[in-house]
């Protein structure tokens, strides 16, 4: 339970010497998002990139940037989520045969219950399988899926 904040205080440090914002978790968008995305990697710069896009055409969308993965802070996640979310989907580089959902997403739904975003729907999206590059096309699909409780972006995905 310690070093959620220890790794904090050390982020707040770098922070100040280096002139950046890093965090635990991230927030990236609309203040009022309704649609957001949770990743890490390197994926999230394509993330803003199509955020600023697509907010500048008044949609409401945002992303939580993960920093740190283990050990999971839920509060600091809870923390980063803008209050006006109506769903989350979340992006895992990883295909994790025979589970029930990828790391990441089951690491925020377990974040998420009991929480104020409990009755909020958290979709499981893959990308980037077999080191194929996402593009914001792709991201506007993620923001756009409101049916696929799963689905996959960037590659043909039907060989388990």
């Amino acid at each position: 339970e310690a070093v959620p904040g220890i790794v904090e205080g050390y982020m707040n440090k770098i922070n100040e010497k280096i002139g950046t914002d890093y965090k635990l978790f991230n927030y990236y968008g609309a203040p009022d998002a309704e649609h957001v995305i949770i990743a890490m990697g390197s994926v999230n710069d394509t993330i803003e990139e199509t955020i600023d896009y697509l907010n500048a055409q008044g949609h409401k969308f945002g992303v939580v940037k993960v920093r740190l993965y283990r050990p999971f802070s839920a509060k600091h996640l809870i923390d980063a989520i803008p209050a006006t979310v109506k769903q989350i989907s979340v992006l895992d580089r990883t295909k994790e045969p025979g589970s029930i959902g990828e790391p990441l997403y089951l690491d925020v739904v377990t974040a998420l219950k009991g929480s104020k975003f409990d009755q909020v729907p958290v979709y499981n999206g893959r990308y980037g399988l077999g080191s194929k590059d996402t593009t914001p096309a792709q991201i506007i699909a993620v923001y756009k899926n409101t049916e696929k409780k799963t689905f996959t972006i960037g590659i043909q995905d039907d060989v388990t």
